[in-house]
């Protein structure tokens, strides 16, 4: 029997995301299953340092303050009264590639996260964080189609 017991909720700052993470929630509390939530925030642009005035450790620390911030307060609402386990991790780097890692070596059974369904140039120029995550990560991944009803995207 396949039991899941670890399911990561990757999250940006979108309303879609929280609602991926109610999906990861309530799955979690079906399966007695505990959460972890992964925010992960880019690295500061290299060419903003020939910027007058740019300041990359300030920026980047400013950044993951506020990521922090939103974190803690999405997996507080999140764990309210639902008797499970959610915990929160911040990693700066690129979101589809530190998704996949972080979820191999992490040895979650599980990856929950919201697409919102981007197609044709708007794909191509942008991409989709989680198209890559379901080509190479090595879990089963549940994509939420975003918007999801309820929510505005």
């Amino acid at each position: 029997m396949i039991k899941i017991s670890r399911i990561l909720a990757p999250v940006d700052f979108s309303t879609g995301s929280e609602a991926s993470v109610e999906y990861a929630a309530a799955l979690a509390q079906a399966l007695q299953a505990r959460v972890t939530l992964l925010h992960v925030y880019p690295m500061p642009d290299l060419m903003s340092g020939i910027v007058p005035g740019a300041d990359n450790a300030a920026d980047a620390e400013r950044d993951r303050t506020f990521a922090q911030e939103w974190l803690d307060k999405l997996r507080v609402e999140t764990q309210k009264n639902r008797g499970i386990e959610i915990d929160s991790v911040l990693v700066h780097g690129s979101a589809a590639r530190e998704i996949i890692s972080f979820s191999s070596s992490g040895g979650f059974d599980m990856v929950v996260m919201g697409t919102h369904g981007r197609t044709g140039l708007r794909h191509v120029l942008m991409g989709s964080v989680a198209e890559q995550v379901v080509r190479r990560a090595r879990c089963p991944i549940l994509t939420i189609h975003l918007p999801f009803p309820g929510t505005t995207v």
